[in-house]
């Protein structure tokens, strides 16, 4: 009779010793992170293409495009452990009138208490070397965003029609296109949070367009039309631009 049982009873046993890990969420070992970008211009939602905006050289543009890379996106343990890898890589685009100024995320990480996060601004150099051959067609590195074979991928993206005189006409173009190995940035963002334990934070990258344009005291001149594109060329205008992108990135916690 007792050899019946456990006749009976083994499978069962094997069963639930096999369950996998993610098959259940444990708060204790692991929580969920929602993590959103969000786009402004001048600390309000970025509202592309329909929007007229302001700008301090006291024209008047209207956004057509924002995008930009983040490579190695990575929680940082409070106790200084290692990182946590969220995405290797991954393309935060603002390109439509109907679309919501926020991209958003999910994922499943260790509970446990963080300091903030960190991420490379474009593409790193290990994917940059690679060819859009070698990925997926809808793969985020695709030939959309391949400039060729000697200046590879276009790091980040703004694009916006401008009105330089007062006449209801928005026909100077502005387009930023950027991208190098040696643009290549790690941007790092602390604010502390806690995952798990019925904690489930909401973190939001915010990145402001007119700060990358015109930040850091400075007033970039979108009037003279030798700063008015940037395409593989033209350096000195992409490296200004480039810098203040790189450094007015804000993380907000709820």
């Amino acid at each position: 009779m007792k050899n019946l049982l456990l006749f009976l009873l083994l499978p069962l046993l094997l069963t639930t010793g096999c369950l996998d890990d993610d098959d259940q969420l444990d708060p204790l070992r692991e929580g969920e992170l929602a993590l959103a970008y969000r786009a402004e211009y001048g600390g309000q939602p970025l509202d592309i293409q329909r929007k007229v905006y302001g700008y301090p050289t006291g024209d008047s543009l209207k956004v057509l495009l924002f995008q930009y890379y983040v490579s190695d996106l990575e929680l940082l343990p409070a106790d200084g452990g290692e990182s946590i890898r969220l995405e290797e890589i991954d393309l935060i685009r603002r390109r439509s009138a109907a679309g919501d100024p926020t991209v958003e995320r999910t994922y499943l990480v260790p509970a446990g208490d963080y300091r903030g996060l960190r991420f490379g601004l474009g593409v790193k150099p290990e994917l940059n070397a690679m060819n859009p051959s070698k990925f997926a067609a809808n793969y985020v590195l695709n030939e959309a965003e391949f400039w060729g074979p000697t200046t590879r991928y276009v790091f980040a993206k703004i694009e916006a029609n401008a009105m330089l005189e007062d006449d209801g006409r928005f026909d100077t173009g502005l387009s930023y296109h950027m991208g190098s190995d040696a643009l290549y940035t790690t941007v790092t963002l602390d604010r502390r949070f806690t995952v798990g334990s019925g904690r489930t934070p909401r973190l939001t990258v915010v990145a402001d367009v007119l700060k990358a344009l015109s930040g850091n005291g400075e007033t970039f001149d979108i009037t003279a039309p030798g700063k008015q594109t940037v395409h593989g060329g033209n350096q000195d205008v992409a490296v200004g631009i480039w810098n203040r992108l790189a450094t007015q990135f804000a993380l907000r916690v709820e």
